[in-house]
């Protein structure tokens, strides 16, 4: 029996305060499997020893060999068929715009909370800093490569779309170089094409910012940021929506950071816009 069937049959039998870590486990599972005790038990304003206690009650010996099993599930992977059974049963009733919808605002609100602050801000800083910033994504995670691509580009210069990958081209990877930062899209299943250029990146000195879903197992050792994004929302396809908002964020901490830089930056934009050059002004 998996750590969620195990939680719903026991949901009975617990204490008020079990069931409301119950209540919050069932909207923020990522946190129970990522998070520290002393994180996880001030997201939920209670006690490391309400949270052990919960796990016990559980069956479990304690809050990390509870945190090892549910990592263990996690681990599944639904394939297509999967996602489609479980979204087929959805059109049982009328729910389901509703049902997309809360999902995908709890993809959102579930991944901001995980990520710590500190994470977020020093992504900021290594845009700011970099030489060059480069977007990456492959198969569905192009579209937030390029989506993260039209908004950085909107606050300040050298940003590109990296190539590397498509129709099995590799050398836009060697012009990397250290000063230079690429923000990486990828999400389960990772493809083999994509485990291979993460390294390729990482040899090249280019610092990555890896935006993933848990587990992070196979990728995060080639990271040097990683920003953990819930996109599983229960849909036939991963959910956009967390990656979408972090993009947006970015583009508006880079701008905000940059002051008066993105500023002068944005004013030459405008004044190509009025100068006619682009067509439509």
């Amino acid at each position: 029996m998996n750590t969620v069937s195990l939680i719903d049959q026991r949901l009975d039998d617990m204490t008020k305060t079990e069931r409301r870590i119950a209540a919050f486990f069932q909207e923020h599972l990522n946190d129970f499997a990522f998070l520290t005790l002393d994180r996880l038990a001030a997201a939920i304003n209670i006690s490391t020893t309400s949270v052990i206690r919960f796990c016990r009650r559980l069956g479990f010996q304690g809050f990390k060999d509870f945190q090892e099993s549910l990592r263990s599930d996690i681990m599944h992977q639904p394939d297509l068929l999967d996602k489609f059974q479980r979204t087929q049963s959805s059109l049982m009733s009328d729910e389901l715009l509703a049902r997309t919808v809360q999902q995908g605002v709890l993809c959102i609100e579930s991944s901001f909370h995980a990520i710590p602050y500190e994470t977020l801000a020093e992504s900021v800083r290594l845009l700011l800093q970099a030489g060059r910033i480069f977007t990456f994504g492959m198969k569905e995670s192009y579209a937030l490569a390029h989506y993260a691509y039209t908004r950085l580009l909107t606050v300040r210069d050298n940003v590109f779309i990296l190539s590397a990958g498509y129709n099995g081209e590799v050398e836009s990877i060697l012009s990397l170089t250290p000063e230079d930062v690429c923000l990486v899209f990828l999400f389960h299943r990772y493809t083999k094409m994509t485990l291979q250029i993460l390294p390729l990146l990482q040899k090249q000195g280019a610092k990555i910012i890896l935006v993933t879903s848990a587990p992070f197992d196979q990728v995060e050792k080639y990271s040097t940021l990683l920003i953990p994004c819930l996109v599983d929302a229960g849909g036939i396809k991963n959910s956009a929506l967390a990656p979408i908002c972090l993009a947006d964020y970015l583009c508006n901490a880079l701008a905000v950071q940059n002051g008066d830089a993105t500023l002068r930056y944005m004013q030459c934009s405008e004044k190509l816009f009025d100068s006619g050059a682009v067509l439509g002004s």
